[in-house]
Order: C-alpha cells, then sequence, then structure tokens
C-alpha cells in the first residue's frame, strides 16, 4: 500500500477548539492540542486527529461552533464547550450521550457530583468537564498588618471582609480596600467571579426554582445587594472607571501587583497568571506578599464555603461516524498529564480530585492552586439555560445601580431586576422566595 493510501485509509477525528481565548496565551494553546494530537496518533495509529482551531473569543467561539453543528459535514467529532452554553447545544440535539462510556472511565468517578452535573440533561451526560474556575478571596498581608489585621486571615463571616475593607480605609491611604465584580461589562463572566459567589454564600442560592421559574427576589439575593449596597456607600469600592472596564476582571490582577487594593473577591487563575511560567515579568513576590483564603458564608452556616463554579467541556457531535475514536480522543484529553497541563496553563482546577493532589498542579502556583483546589466541591452550578442570560443580566445591572447611585435602595434594586425579567420572560416565569 502506498503512503498515501495508508494515510486516505486512516479514521480522521475532528477536534474543534477555541484558539485565543481559553488559554493564557496562545501558544499554550497550541501546545497543548498539538500534545493531545501526538498522544492520540501513536496510541492508535490506525486513527489520527484533524485540528479545528476556532479564534476570536467567547461569542466567536459559540457562533463558529453553531454554524458547524448545523450540517452533518462540517460538525466536529468532538468540540471543547463552555459550561454555559452546554444547555444550548444539547437542545438542539447535536450531542450524543455518554453514560455508557462513562460507566468505565476511572477519571469520572472523580469528579465531584456538582461537576458531574454541568453536562447532564434530563438524566443523561452529554458533556464532561474538561477543567473548571472557582473563586477564593485574596489578601495583601502588608497592608493587613499595618492595618493591625491578622496577616493569616480567615474571615468567617461576610461581616468579617467589609470590617477588614474598613480597617484598610482607615488605616492605609491610598489603595482599594475591596474589589468585587458587579455590574454589567463583564456580563455572566463577571458574575462568576464577582457577585454570584456571594449569592451561593447567600441564605438562599436558589436561580431558578423547583418549577422552573427565576428568583427576582429572595432573603438570598437581598443579602447580596446588601453588601454591594454597604460596600459602594462607604467607598470601600473600586472607581467605577475599573468597575465599568470591559477587562473588568482582570483589573485586580494589575492592582495587587501595584500595591493599589487590598482584598479581592477572585478567580483560581490569579495565581497562575503571577507565575514564571505565565507572566511576563514574573511577580515573583506573589506567594509572600498575597494571601487566599476560602470565600465564607454570609453568617458562617455550613459548609461555611462559598464558591461559583463554570469551565469548559469536551462534548461528542451526535451526528460522528466514529463514535469509538472520538470518545478515545475524549478519553485521552481526559488523561492525568492532558488535565494538568490544561490546568496549569489555562487557569484552570482539574475536575478530578486526584489531579488536584498532583504535585505538577500544586506546585505549580503555591499556595493558591491547593486553595482552588480545596474549594472546588463546594462549588455551585448556574442553570444551563438560555434564560440564564436574562436573569443573569438583571443581577448585574441591579449590583452596577447599587455602585452608581449611593441613594437607591435594594428594594429599587429588587425592583428594577423584577422589571427586567418580567419584560424578557414574562412574569409568569419569575417567583418570590
Amino acid at each position: 500500500m502506498s503512503v498515501s493510501a495508508h494515510a486516505q485509509s486512516k479514521v480522521v477525528v475532528t477536534l474543534a477548539y477555541g484558539s485565543e481565548y481559553v488559554f493564557d496565551t496562545n501558544d499554550f494553546a497550541k501546545k497543548w492540542y498539538d500534545n493531545v494530537k501526538a498522544a492520540f496518533d501513536k496510541k492508535y495509529p490506525e486513527a489520527e486527529v484533524k485540528l479545528v482551531p476556532i479564534p476570536g473569543g467567547y461569542t466567536d467561539i459559540i457562533n463558529k461552533l453553531s454554524l458547524l453543528y448545523r450540517s452533518r459535514s462540517t460538525a466536529p467529532d468532538v468540540a471543547q464547550l463552555p459550561t454555559p452554553a452546554l444547555g444550548q447545544f444539547q437542545s438542539s440535539g447535536w450531542l450524543l450521550p455518554l453514560d455508557d462510556e462513562l460507566a468505565t472511565a476511572s477519571w469520572w468517578t472523580e469528579f465531584p457530583s456538582a461537576i458531574q452535573s454541568e453536562g447532564r440533561f434530563d438524566g443523561k451526560v452529554y458533556a464532561v468537564s474538561t477543567g473548571e474556575n472557582d473563586s477564593q478571596l485574596y489578601y495583601n498581608k502588608a497592608m493587613f498588618k499595618q492595618a493591625g489585621l491578622p496577616e493569616d486571615w480567615h474571615p468567617k463571616t461576610w461581616d468579617d471582609i467589609l470590617t477588614a475593607a474598613r480597617a484598610i480605609k482607615a488605616k492605609v491611604p491610598g489603595v482599594v480596600p475591596l474589589w468585587l465584580n458587579v455590574g454589567t461589562s463583564s456580563g455572566d463572566n463577571g458574575l462568576l467571579q464577582g457577585t454570584g459567589n456571594l449569592l451561593n454564600g447567600s441564605s438562599d442560592p436558589t436561580i431558578q426554582d423547583a418549577s422552573g421559574k427565576w428568583v427576582v427576589d429572595s432573603k438570598g439575593l437581598r443579602e447580596v445587594l446588601t453588601f454591594v449596597k454597604t460596600m459602594y456607600n462607604e467607598d470601600l469600592g473600586d472607581s467605577l472607571s475599573d468597575l465599568f472596564s470591559p477587562s473588568a476582571v482582570t483589573v485586580p490582577l494589575t492592582l495587587f501587583q501595584k500595591g493599589k487594593l487590598a482584598i479581592a473577591v477572585g478567580s483560581n487563575y490569579y495565581g497562575g497568571n503571577w507565575t514564571k511560567t505565565i507572566c511576563s515579568p514574573c511577580w515573583a513576590e506573589a506567594p509572600q506578599t498575597i494571601g487566599v483564603v476560602a470565600i465564607p458564608t454570609v453568617s458562617g452556616q455550613a459548609p461555611g464555603i462559598a464558591t461559583t463554579l463554570g469551565g469548559w467541556d469536551l462534548a461528542v457531535a451526535a451526528t460522528t461516524k466514529h463514535k469509538d475514536y472520538a470518545w478515545k480522543l475524549l478519553d485521552v484529553m481526559e488523561e492525568e498529564q492532558s488535565q494538568i497541563d490544561a490546568a496549569n496553563w489555562a487557569g484552570f482546577v482539574p475536575a478530578a480530585q486526584s489531579y488536584t493532589k498532583s504535585p505538577a498542579f500544586v506546585d505549580f502556583a503555591p499556595p493558591y492552586n491547593a486553595v482552588s483546589a480545596e474549594v472546588l466541591p463546594y462549588g455551585k452550578l448556574t442553570p444551563a439555560k438560555a434564560e440564564y442570560e436574562v436573569w443573569s443580566h438583571a443581577l448585574q445591572q441591579a449590583t452596577g445601580n447599587l455602585a452608581q447611585h449611593k441613594d437607591m435602595t435594594v428594594d429599587k434594586a429588587i425592583s428594577d431586576m423584577k422589571g427586567y425579567v418580567a419584560n424578557q420572560l414574562g412574569s409568569d416565569q419569575m417567583a418570590t422566595r
């Protein structure tokens, strides 16, 4: 058989992914997917991976994959999808259930139940995690010492956070006491890295009730909005120009490095972005300068830890002609080294719990990676429904308005939230708890 004929006889499995958005650098994305292809091609010489990189940002990835999936001839056998978009793709009939294959996958049993559920619809699993984002509290130890606060800080309630921010404001002039992402500038991602964490630690974190209605007034929402109002009424937050910047979610990284920020509710990728491998120039002093702890619940109620969950998942096309090899490729991508590399290079936390304990992950960005792994099992997912974006935007608007207008009440913020959701979804789709 000629070389060309041999090549043509191989099974070709297509793999689509975001080449410019998901990983910390484009080079890391290329390196990771090249490694996946090399590992699969070596393990299964009768088959090969064809990479389908998708340039651009979050929306570009979703739009391109939507176009590809509409035709059997262009639908990728395997694709990397963001968790919030899974419902849209599954409800369109584009994804293949994976339950039979997962029944024998050793790594699947190590996923926390919340992460196993992020790709589950109507009792079947259509996608599996390839990396998660969660959130923690970061704080400047030197500023805490100057303010008379413990350098080994362990807040138990939200009031503990506000008390520390007030002490910073009083005794460390010229710095931002507390960062919390509010407003609409970062969209759902901003909620994921900001006030969504507080809601998950509130007295009632319900977003969508058992009947499927969207919660627009609850004790939990009012606790979150009261925290935001208190924070900005007392001038404990950052400037509105930073808050409403398109790159708001990454503002704390720079503020911390410049010595201009004391406390932040921030994502797990902070530590990795300060390491020698990722950043240029490196901030070698970060582990000695910036501490990290879990975000507490509102009053210290169990479990005492709060965080959001959001990540990227792997899915197989319902129309694939190579189901077995598509699964084999997905399985290769879930191997330990692949998942640890993805975590370190894209700012993820591996879903498999044994991977999070590997020195290759823990020692990549100490002490940050260890804490992000510790809080991961406590994370809560947002509903994988298209309507979630409406509810999310309503809460973003409410928090942003409270930050901008000191005379705005929590009642008015709730009323505005109700009005927006009612206008977009209908009042019959709203719930009060």
